[in-house]
């Protein structure tokens, strides 16, 4: 029986095989973007899951209060990790993690950018990964020794067999030799990736163990331990160890299968966003949706060519429950072959989505049993969701008004549910209209941050990494660079603009009072910079002046701040002048006196307003204990940037001996901030586009219909001289009248939700009523193109042919 329902399905398919494809076309679409958001979301949530005591890891979260507001990070001096684990028998085991760019010296190879983690012994204690040389028990009892990656390990010595080799890195700003100990594999549904793993024993010496504030603290529990208990456990540690040195410091306990997830800032891992979980699922779902209802518009279109089938089959005897099961079985098979094409799609996709996300998953996923079983149950639920209305629908109908010819087929009630299929086009277009808006609004805050003027010239400025010379190494290798003809400017600093990761906090500042107990001072984002700081730059000073070699007490006591700075420390306000800053004292890495200010730049992402900042003069005595530099910034003016940069990578290798030439222009930094915007502006930009295409594969399916069912119609009306235009115009008004409709409702909440994205940014464009006219009116142009070619020919018929139709 069910062969016989499969048989005549097909050959009802084969009859119509124009709607047939564009349904299994649609469907295959729509599925594709479901199954590739699912394993992504998949993978996600399958972040650190494969840890064998998963149940018993907790990452510590430290939470402090300043001035009523409330700061939640993943960071604790580094004495509280070993001293927690020796107060609380709850405790088995407690890891000290911290995270590092380096460059790797293997044999004569040099590999910068390395992820590098310092751990204590326990790591392996608590983390499971895959010994693939040597044994990770014992690999971090002892100094200078190191735990690989396989990838590393292939890389530095190609072979995973390393155990024994040797290699150099930096460990506390010095070279330092190490001994590989192990060689590991990284799942890559792990947060916690790494190059290098380093004995933390190495970091021992010359460390304030409780004023040194990096790194993640992980526990692991004694078995049955819950977080609620640990909790409690965090809470007797802090009053009974923490408070006489930090009394506002809390501790809170995060599994470590919610470490990936949580909103504690600093983490040492890859992080993940669940609102891009949530967004991209629900995308995937109205694509998908957007595919089932032009299954079932084309279905119940096509339902009164069906009804006198229907009532042939009903005269001689078919149940409603026969002829159900019929119509379903075409659903069936249209939604099995969706299926098959929809896995190539994802297949030949997955490149590209990984590119964009920077995402790792993998095609051969597709053949997994689990992955293959939830996919077909996904496309046999759609098979069921899209076709049971038109199924129940056809097989309700009666066969004596059927073959009296009196079955209707408009309006709400008849059984080409009209309306229903209008409300489905406007739900259709209504998505597409939402993703157009998103789109427009998205591609609009890229480019009016990567166009917006940042208050510096960023354009071909070169920031190399130094790599730990010395200061007077620094001024030298700037020296020499200077002298070269495409070199405008040159400055020695400890970060770029994009780049800056330090902070100071302010003391004793003239004409205000120090901070109370609950008060945080105000912290100042930190540069150490040269004498041509400012003028590589191009900063603006707004008053005062900035460092000058001819004056020695700059080196001791000058300090540059900039506009918010002078404002968060209270010495100008309202339309008071700069100036009034100037001559100002502040401990700020030490004692100082304001010197000048900068005008406001933006040196950091423009999703935040701009901070407090302050200059001091990096020091190139190596008496004091002020930071060397660690970027050579060079202005470059050239046309042939090529050639200059391989004439700086000559003079690097000359000047640097062994270290490796790292280079980034300062318009990277600025890039890489708004990477996220920039993958979903791609991806929603894709996902919009693949929602059109399926939803004008529906108009054109019901373009067909319609221009079939008028077609007498037509010949009537261009009888009696209608012209080709008017005939256009009466075929595609109702779909314009419709496209409309779903922009009406659409276009507000589309906005809405644009708002409250932009919302996250301090400094934003505006997205004015031009930009959602515009996506508007791309839908609706679309919707015509997509049914230009059925009206068209059913416009220019020949009467005589139209009047003979049947």
């Amino acid at each position: 029986m069910t062969k016989n329902y499969l048989l005549v399905a097909f050959r009802s398919l084969q009859r119509r095989a124009g709607s047939t494809a564009i349904n299994v076309l649609g469907l295959a679409v729509g599925l594709a973007c479901f199954f590739l958001i699912g394993l992504y979301v998949r993978d996600e949530l399958a972040v650190d899951r494969f840890h064998e005591d998963l149940d018993q890891l907790y990452a510590v979260g430290a939470v402090q209060t300043w001035s009523g507001e409330t700061h939640r990070q993943f960071a604790l001096p580094l004495a509280a990790g070993p001293l927690l684990a020796d107060y609380a028998p709850e405790v088995e085991h407690a890891c000290r993690v911290r995270r590092s760019l380096s460059t790797v010296w293997a044999g004569e190879a040099a590999f910068t950018g390395e992820e590098q983690r310092y751990a204590d012994a326990s790591f392996f204690d608590l983390f499971t990964f895959q010994a693939r040389a040597g044994d990770v028990t014992t690999a971090l009892d002892a100094p200078n020794q190191a735990v690989l990656s396989e990838d590393a390990a292939l890389r530095y010595f190609g072979t995973v067999q390393a155990v024994g080799e040797t290699l150099d890195t930096q460990v506390m700003g010095d070279r330092a030799t190490l001994t590989v100990a192990a060689v590991v594999e990284i799942p890559r549904t792990s947060s916690l990736t790494f190059d290098m793993l380093i004995s933390g024993l190495s970091l021992e010496e010359g460390v304030n163990q409780w004023g040194t504030w990096t790194g993640i603290t992980f526990l692991k529990t004694q078995s049955g331990i819950s977080p609620t208990m640990l909790g409690t456990v965090l809470d007797r540690f802090t009053a009974d160890v923490i408070a006489e040195r930090n009394d506002r410091l809390a501790l809170a306990p995060v599994p470590l299968a919610d470490v990936y997830f949580s909103d504690f800032q600093y983490h040492t891992g890859l992080r993940g966003d669940a609102r891009y979980l949530l967004l991209f699922g629900s995308i995937a779902l109205l694509v998908l949706l957007i595919a089932l209802v032009n299954y079932t518009n084309l279905a119940t279109a096509q339902a009164t060519d069906r009804a006198r089938e229907v009532g042939v089959r009903k005269a001689v005897g078919a149940q409603r429950g026969q002829l159900a099961r019929q119509f379903l079985s075409e659903a069936l098979l249209v939604s099995l072959g969706a299926y098959g094409f929809a896995v190539v799609l994802v297949t030949l996709a997955i490149p590209g989505f990984n590119a964009i996300l920077g995402t790792s998953l993998a095609a051969v996923a597709l053949l997994e049993g689990p992955t293959l079983l939830w996919m077909l149950a996904a496309a046999l639920l759609a098979a069921l969701l899209a076709g049971a209305y038109p199924a129940f629908l056809l097989a309700r109908q009666q066969p004596t008004a059927v073959l009296r010819g009196t079955t209707t087929v408009s309006g709400s009630s008849g059984l080409g549910g009209a309306r229903l299929r209008k409300g489905l086009v406007v739900g259709q277009f209504a998505i597409t209209v939402a993703l157009l808006v998103g789109v427009t609004g998205i591609v609009q805050q890229l480019r009016y941050v990567q166009t917006t003027n940042l208050g510096f010239d960023r354009e071909q400025v070169l920031a190399l990494a130094l790599g730990g010379p010395t200061a007077e190494q620094a001024e030298a290798i700037k020296a020499t660079f200077v002298q070269h003809p495409a070199v405008r400017s040159a400055s020695a600093t400890s970060a770029a603009p994009g780049a800056y990761g330090m902070m100071y906090s302010t003391r004793d500042v003239e004409g205000r009072p120090d901070p109370e107990e609950d008060e945080r001072p105000t912290m100042l984002w930190t540069v150490f910079a040269d004498y041509d700081y400012a003028a590589t730059l191009g900063l603006n000073l707004v008053a005062g002046r900035f460092f000058d070699p001819a004056l020695a007490t700059d080196m001791e006591t000058g300090v540059v701040l900039n506009e918010a700075a002078v404002r968060e420390l209270g010495w100008v306000a309202g339309d008071a002048p700069l100036s009034d800053a100037l001559g100002k004292t502040l401990n700020f890495v030490a004692d100082g006196t304001v010197i000048g200010v900068v005008e406001d730049f933006h040196y950091d992402s423009m999703r935040d307003a701009i901070a407090p900042l302050g200059f001091r003069l990096g020091n190139p005595s190596p008496d004091t204990e002020w930071p060397d530099y660690h970027t050579l910034l060079l202005k470059l003016d050239t046309q042939d940037l090529l050639a200059t940069m391989d004439d700086i990578e000559t003079q690097w290798a000359a000047l640097a001996g062994d270290t490796p030439f790292e280079a980034t222009f300062v318009d990277e930094y600025y890039e890489a901030m708004y990477r996220d915007e920039v993958r979903l502006g791609r991806l929603l930009g894709t996902f919009a586009g693949l929602a059109i295409f399926v939803a004008c594969l529906g108009l054109v399916g019901l373009a067909a219909y319609t221009a079939q069912r008028r077609t007498k119609e037509i010949g009537v009306r261009k009888v009696l001289g209608a012209s080709v235009g008017h005939i256009l115009a009466l075929l595609s008004r109702d779909f314009v009248v419709l496209v409309l409709v779903a922009f009406v409702v659409a276009a507000p909440l589309a906005w809405w939700g644009l708002q409250t994205w932009l919302d996250g940014f301090v400094y934003r464009t505006d997205v004015g009523l031009s930009s959602v006219l515009l996506a508007g009116s791309l839908a609706v142009v679309l919707a015509l193109a997509a049914t230009l070619f059925h009206t068209l020919r059913a416009a220019t018929l020949d009467p005589v042919k139209a009047l003979r139709y049947e």
